[in-house]
């Protein structure tokens, strides 16, 4: 503390890369495909579905001076106030574009079926403007493409019963290249703030003091969203290979606005 004020601030730069992610309570950020192909761990091998890459955390704590010309009532009511803040900036999680269903027939009964799409050469599959998108839809979907085969393997393939691109050659038991955890989340911010107002009681010690403490959390009360669950609005094809329109952003990841308010004894 120095005249009063007191910042403290933290950078994190980090980066995982794994063939699954898993955890002890299950996937607790619902943004990943738990099974994948065991007999081939490079198809899967990308950043952690924990990966967060940059990370910035800034607290601060003002001591408000109060006039040595204020006296009586007017030096106590002024007197005495905190004023804290906590300011969070995180970049988002990944998470796998999919293709809805069991197209490519593996029948991993009672795990995850699923596809997945190609990613178009050179296009950034994120929406950048999701905010002003109807269902707030993260996906940039004309980035993506159903798997489609060469002349080589074509007579091995199925071909899927809707091709909205039409142009020919989809098959339905071929893995596309989009791969694993592709696309990073909406990056997160939320910034806290604290108002407090000491009151001391010299009659019972000196260092004895009443706190009034009001806080104050998402004080912006800014709307923080997880990715797409690939098994939710993260599919981008129906099994059938109909465009589905997905990629819409459904949840949350921090609280609304929230104020409490308390009092404190400090002895």
């Amino acid at each position: 503390m120095s005249h009063g004020v007191q910042i403290q601030g933290s950078y994190t730069w980090g980066k995982s890369i794994d063939n699954d992610s898993s955890g002890i309570a299950g996937d607790s950020f619902s943004n990943s495909i738990t099974s994948w192909f065991w007999f081939a761990p490079r198809l899967s091998k990308a950043v952690s579905d924990y990966n967060v890459a940059h990370a910035v955390s800034i607290n601060a704590i003002w001591d408000i001076p109060t006039p040595k010309s204020f006296h009586g009532p007017v030096a106590w009511a002024l007197g005495g106030w905190e004023l804290g803040g906590i300011f969070k900036f995180n970049t988002g999680i990944p998470t796998t574009p999919t293709i809805a269903g069991d197209p490519m027939g593996v029948l991993n009964a009672g795990s995850d079926q699923f596809g997945l799409p190609n990613l178009v050469a050179g296009c950034d599959p994120v929406n950048h403007n999701f905010k002003s998108t109807p269902g707030l839809i993260y996906f940039n979907s004309s980035c993506f493409d159903l798997p489609r085969a060469n002349a080589a393997i074509a007579a091995q393939c199925t071909p899927f019963p809707k091709d909205p691109k039409g142009l020919g050659n989809s098959c339905e038991n071929l893995l596309g290249n989009a791969g694993r955890n592709i696309i990073t989340g909406p990056h997160l911010v939320n910034m806290d703030l604290s108002v407090f107002k000491n009151i001391p009681v010299k009659r019972i010690s000196e260092e004895f003091r009443i706190q009034f403490r009001a806080e104050m959390f998402n004080v912006l009360n800014h709307a923080n969203f997880g990715p797409p669950n690939p098994f939710d609005t993260g599919s981008v094809f129906g099994q059938d290979g109909s465009l589905s329109n997905n990629g819409g952003l459904n949840r949350t990841v921090t609280e609304q606005r929230d104020i409490q308010f308390a009092l404190k004894l400090i002895w």
